[in-house]
């Protein structure tokens, strides 16, 4: 893909399902990444449901294509890192349609946006393994995967599932984040794990 030509490295945050913290993990490893010095872009790549345009808020929300060529179109820049999502286009509504148009929908936005220079795309991918998860990672090089779930047996079967995905399209996972495994009340430092102990040692 023509925009995606000087990017080095392409993450792929993930998860099964849905309302994990998949989103709220990929932001804050884009700008993790960026506030080590390097080049960081993020692309929520979910159609249906995106949360990105919510999440930083630019006060520059409208996309815009290039000038001299109208089928390039240019990311959104926010707090040093470059963003896209099919919110931006619709005003943060989620598309209504069958997953082959879905599929090329995104092909399409994340090859036509200009990327320019990084040194990683984080690409926070939609739930499941259906088809526009396969075109993106037929799409993109994907150097690495990170797998988000939580403690609950549901959550742990499903990752499960996203491990053999990659593992089929020979992307390496690189880590598995277990989000809300516990909290800490305000009158005591005791880990109160309300999921139970989650199941990352079967991991």
């Amino acid at each position: 893909m023509a925009g995606l030509k000087d990017v080095k490295n392409v993450l792929a945050v993930y998860s099964c399902k849905g309302g994990v913290g998949k989103s709220t993990v990929a932001v804050n490893l884009a700008f993790s990444l960026l506030n080590q010095g390097l080049k960081v872009g993020i692309m929520d790549a979910d159609l249906y449901g995106p949360s990105l345009p919510t999440m930083i808020s630019p006060d520059q929300q409208e996309l815009y294509t290039d000038e001299d060529d109208a089928t390039k179109i240019k990311p959104i820049e926010f707090a040093g890192i470059k963003a896209m999502s099919y919110g931006f286009a619709t005003k943060n509504k989620g598309a209504v349609m069958r997953g082959p148009m879905a599929s090329n929908l995104v092909a399409q936005l994340v090859g036509s946006t200009q990327w320019g220079d990084l040194d990683y795309l984080v690409v926070d991918f939609p739930p499941g393994t259906g088809d526009v998860q396969l075109t993106l990672c037929q799409e993109l090089m994907i150097t690495a995967s990170v797998i988000i779930t939580t403690p609950q047996k549901l959550a742990y079967v499903d990752v499960v599932k996203g491990i053999e995905m990659f593992d089929s399209l020979k992307v390496p996972t690189v880590a598995v984040i277990e989000n809300m495994a516990y909290y800490k009340c305000g009158s005591c430092d005791e880990k109160h794990r309300i999921f139970g102990n989650g199941y990352t040692k079967q991991l």
